[in-house]
Order: structure tokens, then sequence, then C-alpha cells
């Protein structure tokens, strides 16, 4: 599989709720694709006018290809993705949860990049959970066949980003 039929696959998955752009650059960093999604959600009394409380939930999808993955790579991967857990995540009133999900896309990967991978965590509580969360996702998708390899909290969205023959 290459990498253009792979991000036109999760293109077509995430086109219903989510804003997709492609070739966006980040923070100094060319994406292949990067896809946002933002609900609002609230709890009404009687009538539409009668809110009890309403929060909002945001995702945020970044997608870079390489050909090759060492330990440097994926510092660098990683580093993108704590940049943008600052600049992306705003725990207002009405905030309860945020996800940053990174996709490296790879030919060829180190076994040392594999390890960075796994032990990754960057997660956060905010106002002991009133003000909600984010979690970060970390995966790495072989272009060659089915490997994906993911940190801990990478594993809920596993199969989001495997492709079946």
């Amino acid at each position: 599989m290459n990498k253009s039929h792979y991000i036109n696959t999760i293109a077509k998955r995430f086109e219903r709720h989510f804003d997709i752009e492609y070739d966006k650059n980040i923070f100094n960093l060319k994406l292949d694709l990067f896809a946002k999604h933002y609900s609002l959600n609230a709890r009404t009394l009687l009538t539409k006018n009668d809110i009890i409380d309403k929060f909002e939930n945001y995702e945020y999808v970044f997608v870079k290809h390489y050909e090759y993955i060492d330990e440097f790579v994926v510092d660098e991967f990683i580093d993108f993705l704590k940049k943008a857990s600052e600049e992306f995540v705003n725990p207002t009133k009405i905030h309860m949860s945020t996800y940053l999900n990174g996709i490296i896309l790879y030919d060829e990967i180190k076994d040392g990049a594999v390890d960075k991978i796994k032990s990754f965590k960057n997660s956060r509580t905010f106002l002991f959970g009133i003000r909600g969360w984010f979690d970060t996702r970390l995966l790495a998708v072989g272009l060659n066949g089915q490997d994906i390899v993911c940190n801990r909290e990478g594993k809920r969205v596993k199969k989001v980003y495997q492709i079946t023959p």
C-alpha cells in the first residue's frame, strides 16, 4: 500500500465527522493530513432554552509520512505533539475532553523507535477533572503490512487506523 492510498482511506472514514485538510503546515512541520472534530453537547430541562449544563469535546488527527523512522524522528514528532497539546487544548469552563492523535506512516522502523513510541505518555486533567482532560495517542502505521505500533492510549483507536485488505 502506498501513502496516498492510506491517507485517502482514512480521510474517507473521517469525512463525515471531521474537517479535513491536506498538506497542512503546523509549527514548521508539513503534515500529510490534518483533521479536527468539535462537538458541543447540552442537557436541557423542559425546553431547549432551559440548559442545565453543556460541554465540548475536541479531537485532532495529525498524519505525517516518513520513509524511515528512528529514535530522532520519533523524538521530533513527540515534541510536535507536545507543542500541539499546548496550542490546541483550551480548558475552558465547558471543556470536557480533547484527544490528540499523532499518526506516523512509515516504510521502515528501527527497534529503538518502537520502544519510544510504546513508552510515550502525554495526558493531563484540569482542575481535578472539572475542566476536563486531554490524552495524546501516538501510533506508527507500517505501509508494508498491518504493523501498528502504539502507546497505551493509542490502543483504544488502533482498529480505526488499521487498513484491512
